[in-house]
């Protein structure tokens, strides 16, 4: 049996965590923090602490795991959906406003129907999307209809395409 392991290169929830000790509380209106669901590194109730401390309501699950763990045929690999969905309901327990990032929208109606309430809006993520550059800040613009149930947001447009070399 081969067994291999992987370590991030970057540890992104730990630096949302560097960053959440320097966040000014009067800026935390309308964020949602950036959370990689499905990092078996992270402590959740930390985390869960630092963003309450901070002031931060929301949260997001960025990247998506149906985009960043996939098999070797390059299809999604539904445990770690799961992990992730079950992560997005433990935080909405604990009464965070959850944005839902999908790249698959036939996965909306199961993340409105676990999350409830706590969701505030689904966003549209395709493949293509980590190819752009994220900087400190996202704006989402709306791609849903106006008096949808749940709002519905798209990325893209709150992106950069990449520099040349």
């Amino acid at each position: 049996m081969l067994v291999m392991a992987t370590l991030p290169v970057v540890d992104w929830n730990d630096c949302l965590l560097r960053d959440l000790r320097t966040f000014r509380k009067e800026r935390s209106a309308g964020v949602y923090a950036a959370i990689v669901m499905i990092d078996p590194f992270a402590c959740w109730e930390d985390l869960a602490d630092a963003l309450k401390e901070a002031g931060i309501k929301g949260i997001i699950n960025f990247p998506p795991a149906s985009l960043i763990e996939r098999s070797t045929t390059g299809t999604p690999i539904e445990s770690g959906q799961e992990i992730e969905l079950r992560r997005l309901e433990w935080f909405a327990n604990l009464d965070f406003r959850v944005l839902f990032a999908t790249d698959d929208i036939s996965k909306t109606a199961m993340a409105e129907r676990r999350i409830g309430s706590h969701l505030a809006g689904l966003v549209q993520m395709p493949e293509e999307a980590l190819k752009f550059v994220i900087g400190d800040g996202v704006d989402l613009v709306s791609a849903g209809k106006r008096g949808a149930p749940v709002a519905k947001f798209a990325l893209l447009s709150g992106t950069k395409p990449p520099a040349r070399k």
